[in-house]
């Protein structure tokens, strides 16, 4: 079993890359708690960037391109051991929720919101096999973040909004079973909601007129569990999976409007739940590698949000991970996904024939 007992999680390398439009809601890179099963102190730092191709074909005004822009994210995370029992870390992303669109001038829908995250977790060791993770994770809108949307979006008057820096702060807990002989780990991590309010400054054009105002827009990032599993299952060879369940339906996006306490809600996010599937196999000491498949099942692929313009998603990712030295690590990534058909309410569109290639790189060290 030794062979089995010396095999280190992360092998995948998927983990590093943004999923420019995952799974559900504005979801983008997801908290990765593998860093806090590393031994001692560790660091580690990542960057991806995923290149989406989401072509609409628009009612009345032909067929754009690609209504979606490429994404980037550096990760960083750090741990340390506080003795025996207990082991502190710090996670960050630079893009852990978003959206990037352009529709085009004729459309009038653009989209440039991007969301960091950051997490701060306690692990507990009850026993060898048994312990506990628990702390806070605060999630936070850039300054400049901003949405514009024509008279055709839920009835809104053509308009911008320009977003202020906001933040909130929400509970991230969960619980890990382990069986070191067999590198078997099962981690239960819960992620509860962040309500965002945002100072919004915006303008409305009326009859050739352009007004501007003050207000409060609204968005919230939806609570998920997400249950990972991995275990040997021969010398060398691992295998490996999760199964994340997001809550979305009630956390939209609502800006204000003229000038009133009224408040449009300009998203359609639903609930939804992925899984991941892979091996990940040893090669030698230095090198290991993994192979895994992602799956967001259909929801209602007939009422999409302008914002979030895919349904069902499949996606195929291969890495490497490669030991320079006794203290250094690099892993390497790429994903290739499919997005399904889908229909946009409004405008009056369709999505076909969307795919999205990513890839990543991440250096880990021990010290």
């Amino acid at each position: 079993m030794n062979s089995i007992k010396r095999l280190v999680i992360p092998l995948a390398a998927a983990s590093i890359l943004p999923s420019g439009i995952l799974a559900e809601g504005l979801e983008r890179v997801n908290i990765d708690p593998s860093f806090m099963f590393e031994p001692g102190s560790y660091a580690e730092v990542s960057y991806g960037s995923s290149s989406p191709s989401i072509p609409a074909a628009v009612t009345g005004l032909g067929t754009i391109d690609n209504v979606a822009e490429t994404v980037t994210a550096t990760t960083f995370a750090v741990k340390t051991a506080i003795g025996d029992k207990i082991d502190f870390g710090l996670w960050s992303t630079s893009n852990g929720n978003g959206v990037n669109l352009d529709w085009g001038n004729a459309i009038g829908i653009t989209a440039d919101l991007s969301m960091p995250t950051m997490a701060a977790m306690v692990r507990y060791r009850l026993s060898d096999s048994m312990s506990i993770i628990g702390g806070l994770k605060r999630v936070s809108i850039d300054n400049g973040s901003s949405v514009s949307l024509p008279i055709t979006a839920a009835g809104i008057t053509t308009g911008t909004w320009t977003l202020s820096s906001a933040s909130a702060t929400t509970s991230v807990y969960g619980i890990v079973n382990e069986i070191p002989s067999i590198a078997m780990r099962m981690t239960v991590l819960m992620e509860g909601a962040a309500a965002l309010d945002i100072d919004t400054n915006y303008s409305q054009t009326v009859g050739g007129v352009t007004t501007a105002y003050t207000g409060v827009a609204k968005a919230s990032v939806g609570d998920a569990t997400t249950i990972s599993l991995q275990s040997g299952i021969a010398p060398n060879t691992l295998l490996f999976g999760s199964l994340k369940l997001s809550n979305w339906k009630d956390d939209q996006v609502q800006i204000p409007l003229s000038g009133t306490a009224a408040r449009a809600t300009i998203s359609t996010f639903e609930d939804g739940q992925s899984y991941t599937i892979g091996l990940g196999r040893k090669f030698s000491d230095n090198l290991s590698g993994s192979a895994s498949y992602f799956r967001d099942p259909a929801s209602d692929c007939d009422s999409v949000s302008a914002l979030s313009p895919k349904c069902e998603t499949s996606s195929i990712s291969l890495g490497a991970k490669y030991s320079i030295n006794d203290s250094a690590t690099l892993s390497l990534g790429t994903t290739w996904t499919q997005y399904g058909d889908a229909t946009v309410g409004a405008p009056a569109a369709t999505t076909t024939s969307s795919n999205q290639t990513s890839y990543g790189f991440k250096l880990g060290f021990k010290f």
